[in-house]
């Protein structure tokens, strides 16, 4: 039995972490079609194999690479994968679960913390983001001042972001200026509209169902969005 035991731990080990594959995007799509608790239980077994033990691996192997790489991002499978069912609680969307998974890293290890590295798995299209989403009121607008008030460092940022192939996502800002600001350098102007700070990168699906490409991918990514990153902690810490 010992044996036998043991044979199959050396296998598991030759064979790699596991990954995501076709059978992680054939659960998803079928869990957004039925979006049933009987189905999902049902179907338990091939959550936790193809979604839920592949995502644990890469989280482990990310904490290990990004330490390897000196990138400050930390994280634990058990607080830093998402929950497969959503909040309903403030949404007319009452479907129960996530069509998609997705974890996150902070400098800390903790969710709460200011600046995260995320990664987004779907059928509907994998990325990787990084930055600081959202922020509550009081950070953004020191975001915002700093900005304006050393606009030479934020667009040194820009720069460096733009050698690594990324730019601030444009999409989440405002129409005009936000109030309290008038009359500033028209380069950082679009910046000041900004809600969030965040870049993304796509990923291939070739790269997502390899592990050891997927976790290449990631560290890759997070490093060329660093500069962001030191803009931002340096201003909320």
């Amino acid at each position: 039995m010992a044996a036998t035991s043991k044979r199959k731990a050396t296998e598991r080990a030759a064979a790699g972490p596991p990954a995501f594959s076709a059978d992680t995007f054939r659960f998803f799509k079928a869990l957004d079609f039925h979006q049933d608790r009987a189905w999902f239980q049902a179907n338990r077994d091939m959550y936790e194999k193809t979604v839920r033990s592949p995502m644990i691996a890469v989280v482990e192997g990310l904490v290990v690479a990004m330490r390897r790489r000196k990138l400050p991002f930390l994280g634990d499978p058990k607080t830093a994968i998402l929950r497969i069912h959503r909040d309903v609680r403030f949404t007319k969307d009452k479907r129960p679960y996530n069509a998609h998974t997705a974890m996150m890293l902070t400098r800390t290890g903790r969710r709460d913390a200011a600046g995260k590295f995320y990664l987004h798995i779907d059928p509907k299209g994998s990325f990787v983001a990084a930055g600081f989403y959202r922020p509550e009121p009081a950070d953004l607008l020191r975001l915002r001042r700093a900005i304006v008030a050393r606009p030479t460092r934020f667009l040194a940022m820009q720069a460096a972001l733009k050698r690594g192939d990324l730019v601030l996502d444009p999409e989440d800002q405002l129409t005009r200026l936000p109030a309290g600001f008038s009359d500033i350098d028209p380069r950082i102007e679009a910046a000041v509209r900004l809600k969030s700070f965040f870049v993304l990168r796509n990923l291939e699906t070739t790269d997502v169902m390899d592990h050891e490409a997927l976790v290449v991918a990631c560290v890759d990514f997070a490093a060329a969005a660093m500069p962001l990153m030191r803009l931002g902690w340096d201003v909320l810490t």
